[in-house]
């Protein structure tokens, strides 16, 4: 499972995209992963989980709600400590304000 981001740009290796997630990783997703950072997306925006049977889970933490969608859809928001598994197509916006501001990817690497 992999996220590629289609819009942040990054200046520390912890943030170089794409993130290749494997079982047990994960990985946070924040406002340093954007262009301009906003202080509407928490430092602690949602986190992805890859479990052991290869599933990944998206879990929102952050104070304003993290938004999904499956590819072409309408977005739906998570708010703080809601989840839901993400499969390939997947996509993964960090701030509710400007949904296009920062999307992630969900590729299944198989």
């Amino acid at each position: 499972t992999g996220f590629i981001d289609r819009h942040s740009h990054f200046e520390q290796d912890d943030y170089a995209l794409p993130y290749k997630l494997r079982s047990g990783d994960e990985q946070v997703l924040s406002r340093f992963h954007m262009v301009e950072q906003k202080l509407t997306v928490s430092r602690k925006q949602a986190i992805v989980q890859v479990h052991g049977d290869g599933s990944a889970a998206l879990t929102s933490l952050g104070r304003g709600p993290t938004l999904w969608r499956t590819l072409g859809g309408p977005w739906v928001a998570l708010q703080a400590g809601d989840g839901l598994f993400v499969s390939n197509g997947d996509e993964v916006s960090l701030d509710c304000n400007d949904p296009d501001a920062a999307v992630f990817t969900c590729e299944d690497a198989n």
